[in-house]
């Protein structure tokens, strides 16, 4: 690999590439001329055995706006590093050199998630959905001792009778856009409500007003409307003119939040914290094109992204989540109707 400068096609670089990173925000740490710190808050480290593994996060505006704005296909690269070559302070950083059992399998699993998640003849959440039945299958190749064959798996994806499971389980699928919203709802709650409140004021108002939630008795009609409406407004407003975002978000947050397991539970519960974190994500950035009822500046919409992808990297973040996952987590399809839309 080529001694060139960061380029938003690689999320897994090796660190002379991220040397090359600054940010041009001068409140940002990374920003040019400025102290940087032991740590940089804009990267993430990790060892994996033998390898140590770079990537950027979002919590850094300019970091955002290469990842989700960039237009062509990313290009997913893992180096095996010297540990000399990583600042101190980043040597120090979580270790799979034991992983669990169904880690060991890990490298097969995620570039085959990455495939689906970057499979342009579905829309995003038939993404997930697949997504998701391939995990569930994945666990269950594992448990049976046949990890190291999973690549049966998605050759068995081509034959009628996974065409068949696949359409059964997209026709079960029954949206209901108010259940959906008061499950969202009861997350975003909980996170502009936490010690320490890790969802911006602003963020939250604007997502309650643009879908009528903060009435103190909603309409349910009236927010049954503004639903269809509110989604132009993301479509209209943001995904014309940035295609890609959601697609870029979403490969993002895998790669850097459930590859590997980010937290205790398996492959599945963190499957359904990852998408739990992308409809929050969504919800918000909904409610934010629909109160602006304008494309949003590029500045703004990377700092909004910032925002957003902070929010499961604190504790009350992902505590919220978990426990609106706790009761309905042995139940997949009821996670899909609550969860899914835009299957056509």
């Amino acid at each position: 690999m080529a001694d060139t400068p960061l380029s938003g096609t690689r999320l897994c670089i090796a660190p002379r590439h991220v040397t090359s990173f600054t940010c041009r925000a001068a409140s940002c740490p990374l920003a040019d001329g400025g102290p940087v710190p032991p740590r940089c808050p804009a990267l993430r480290d990790l060892h994996l055995s033998s390898l140590y593994e770079r990537s950027l996060l979002l919590v850094c505006p300019h970091a955002a706006a290469q990842v989700l704005f960039f237009r062509g296909k990313f290009h997913f690269e893992m180096n095996s590093v010297p540990a000399g070559s990583l600042r101190p302070a980043n040597q120090d950083v979580p270790t799979l050199d034991e992983p669990l059992p169904e880690l060991s399998y890990i490298l097969d699993l995620q570039r085959t998630c990455l495939r689906i998640l970057e499979t342009q003849k579905y829309t995003i959440d038939v993404r997930l959905i697949l997504l998701g039945l391939y995990l569930e299958d994945a666990v269950d190749f594992i448990s049976d001792g046949h990890g190291y064959d999973l690549g049966k798996i998605i050759k068995s994806y081509e034959s009628p009778l996974f065409a068949a499971r696949f359409d059964a389980a997209l026709r079960n699928v029954k949206f209901d856009p108010l259940k959906h919203l008061d499950f969202l709802w009861g997350i975003v709650r909980t996170l502009a409500s936490a010690p320490g409140a890790p969802l911006d004021r602003e963020d939250f108002a604007q997502t309650a007003s643009a879908f009528h939630l903060d009435a103190p008795a909603p309409d349910l009609a009236q927010i049954a409307r503004a639903w269809p409406v509110c989604r132009r407004s993301l479509e209209g407003y943001v995904l014309l003119p940035h295609e890609k975002l959601l697609e870029n978000f979403l490969l993002h947050q895998f790669y850097t939040e459930l590859y590997p397991c980010a937290v205790p539970g398996g492959l599945i519960h963190n499957y359904w914290i990852f998408v739990l974190g992308y409809k929050v994500f969504e919800l918000l950035l909904t409610g934010r094109a629909a109160i602006g009822r304008q494309s949003f500046n590029d500045a703004e919409l990377a700092a909004f992204a910032a925002r957003a992808a902070r929010l499961l990297q604190t504790p009350a973040g992902l505590h919220a989540i978990e426990t609106a996952l706790a009761p309905r987590e042995e139940d997949s399809l009821g996670l899909f109707n609550l969860l899914f839309h835009s299957l056509k």
